[in-house]
């Protein structure tokens, strides 16, 4: 009996010694895919708006969110929320739906972009003014300055950095280092300078041939090409403001510098060269002359191409200096 005790003993200091298993390990959560979310789900319909601005020239009276057609005074407001949120919260940014002040918002102007590229972290600082002025004023500011850069930006160009940032975002996982609003109207037709246009097309094309330039040459070369040809080919006619456009200017080989400018950028646009239109008055020893240019966006910067005057060169001008200067992209005489 006493050896059976024994035995029983010995058995539980067995059982007792003997190693517990590891408990199982909690199983780790799949992460989350950022584009099924209520916020993902507005990144990617600014993103679409993008992709109307590129092809239309135009921004959407809306946008589907969650299945809902939202209208620009609220997804203007929701995106200026929705990207600081990410910016200061780049891990979290997705976990609660977005909230944005209830503000007075319009999505109009004449004049809505500013002409040239921004750090993207300077157009932070203007949403972060807008989130201000929408709490603090009840209002998104309508005609403003990105810090650091004189030109007012409108609401309107406002809507299209917000939607090319997600665009951006949706496209490569985190916001651009620069960002601008012109590269859609600066790459397209617009009044008198149709881009589509056959003789535009042709112009372009014996252009790149006299100077032996493929699709493959450089930006640079592709403009210098373009913008000799208009000038050696093409006439300056004296006359005021635009008479024949694009298509005319080429018909007619010669135009005053309105139309010059519209054939110019007509050329360069379709060649994916962004091009915009200078107005000022410049200073000449004559006198003092409204003149229009074209530039072109070359490089990372903006160069004349004035084919005006046979003295001039791409990227130089023959005019001392000027005053009351305006940059278009789209010149409206």
């Amino acid at each position: 009996m006493k050896r059976l005790f024994a035995l029983l003993c010995l058995a539980v200091l067995v059982c007792g010694c003997a190693e517990k298993p590891d408990p199982k390990p909690e199983p780790t959560p799949d992460p989350v895919d950022w584009k099924t979310t209520y916020n993902g789900q507005l990144v990617l319909a600014l993103a679409d708006a993008y992709s109307v601005w590129q092809a239309d020239n135009k921004l959407p009276a809306s946008v589907k969110w969650e299945g809902i057609n939202v209208f620009s005074s609220e997804f203007v407001r929701a995106g200026i929320c929705l990207v600081l949120s990410m910016i200061d919260h780049p891990d979290t940014w997705m976990d609660s739906d977005v909230e944005y002040p209830s503000a007075t918002f319009s999505l109009s102007s004449r004049m809505p972009f500013i002409p040239t590229e921004v750090p993207f972290s300077a157009f932070v600082q203007l949403l972060r003014d807008q989130y201000k002025s929408m709490k603090e004023k009840g209002e998104v500011m309508i005609n403003m300055q990105i810090p650091g850069y004189e030109s007012i930006l409108s609401t309107k160009g406002l809507a299209v950095m917000l939607c090319r940032a997600c665009a951006y975002f949706a496209e490569n996982g985190k916001f651009p280092e620069n960002i601008n609003t012109w590269e859609s109207s600066f790459t397209h037709s617009t009044s008198n300078c149709d881009i589509n246009a056959p003789e535009v097309k042709a112009a372009r094309d014996a252009a790149w041939a006299k100077k032996g330039v493929t699709e493959s040459s450089s930006v640079r070369e592709k403009a210098d090409a373009i913008f000799l040809y208009a000038r050696d080919e093409w006439v300056w006619e004296n006359y005021n403001n635009t008479k024949k456009g694009a298509v005319g200017t080429i018909k007619a080989k010669g135009g005053n510098c309105c139309d010059l400018s519209h054939a110019v950028l007509a050329m360069a646009r379709l060649s994916g060269i962004p091009g915009r239109y200078f107005h000022a008055q410049c200073y000449y020893s004559s006198g003092t002359i409204g003149h229009v240019i074209s530039q072109l966006f070359i490089d990372g910067e903006w160069v004349y191409a004035d084919a005006s005057n046979d003295s001039n060169k791409l990227g130089t001008v023959v005019f001392n200096g000027y005053e009351s200067m305006h940059l278009y992209e789209e010149l409206d005489f």
